[in-house]
């Protein structure tokens, strides 16, 4: 399986350009990045950014502060967040949308309060909630960063669980009605077993692109609500906190924004790959069962074998 994934042209174009953005930002970061030390207020204040030249190929922003090492040094904290953020979503969704599928004609009801979310844009949800939570203790919310940054992160899981479970337990419930799990049924077989035997590896193709889409989404949403004001680590609070600059310096604001785009790029082309190859080995597999040529195979070695 993976060795025909790395065949397709859009998933390897993707990969290698996610590398790339890893891979400059790690060699940037521990061999080559400038050690401005700390910047006084007065400094900070004198040295006005510069546009992009020779010498700072991102520009500078205010302080001094080359662009290019700032805006580099800031793609591991974006990864690794949206990383957590995507495998929280996924991990709980996919318990909830497990139960979900295997009791789906009991549990189908839910259908009409969760429909309801694929209507409410996520940003305004998520906006919502942590507005909310600032209100309740502004001075808790604001003045303790481990406090904001766990809750943040909570609010951003929670807001795509719902969609994400259904979705889940719809594709398990449409994977418990093909014809050999049902056999597997008869002869004896658990839910449990059914589930890690049968169900998993069925779906595991699908899952690994839900989670890829996930992960874009996550990082689309971190944008939004860093820009609304609650900055999030990485670019998006870089972009969040200095999108008014936009006007005078948009330099400043151009590059993380260029580099965020980059990744979401590399990760939309690698889904893409992979929504091919699922595609593809779902038309063979069922082209294949359809002409007989399983059959035709085994009869041919048994021939050749006498």
């Amino acid at each position: 399986m993976i060795r025909r994934l790395f065949k397709q042209g859009s998933f390897l174009a993707g990969l290698f350009l996610f590398v790339l953005l890893l891979g400059t930002s790690y060699v940037n970061s521990h061999f080559f990045k400038e050690d401005v030390g700390e910047i006084s207020q007065e400094e900070y204040y004198n040295n006005k950014p510069l546009p992009p030249s020779w010498e700072h190929p991102f520009g500078t922003s205010a302080g001094g502060i080359d662009m290019f090492d700032a805006t580099l040094e800031q793609t591991m904290p974006t990864l690794k967040f949206a990383i957590v953020v995507t495998i929280g979503r996924m991990l709980i969704s996919l318990i909830l949308g497990f139960v979900y599928g295997m009791f789906y004609r009991r549990l189908k009801w839910l259908d009409v309060f969760i429909e309801g979310f694929h209507f409410v844009p996520t940003t305004l949800l998520a906006f919502l909630l942590l507005y909310s939570m600032r209100l309740m203790d502004f001075t808790i919310f604001m003045e303790d960063p481990d406090f904001r940054w766990s809750l943040t992160t909570y609010i951003l899981i929670g807001v795509g669980i719902p969609s994400l479970a259904q979705l889940v337990g719809k594709e398990t419930f449409l994977a418990l009605q093909q014809e050999f799990i049902q056999g597997a049924r008869v002869l004896g077989g658990r839910n449990l077993h059914i589930l890690a035997k049968h169900v998993l590896p069925s779906v595991r193709g699908k899952f690994l692109l839900i989670s890829s889409g996930q992960m874009i989404a996550v990082l689309t949403l971190m944008m939004h609500v860093s820009i609304l004001g609650y900055y999030v680590p990485g670019w998006t609070a870089f972009i969040g906190s200095r999108y008014y600059e936009l006007m005078i310096s948009p330099w400043i604001i151009f590059f993380p924004v260029l580099l965020l785009t980059l990744l979401i790029v590399s990760l939309t082309l690698m889904t893409n790959g992979v929504r091919t190859f699922l595609d593809g080995d779902y038309l063979r597999r069922r082209s294949s069962i359809l002409s007989g040529d399983r059959g035709v195979r085994s009869q041919s070695s048994k021939s050749m074998s006498f």
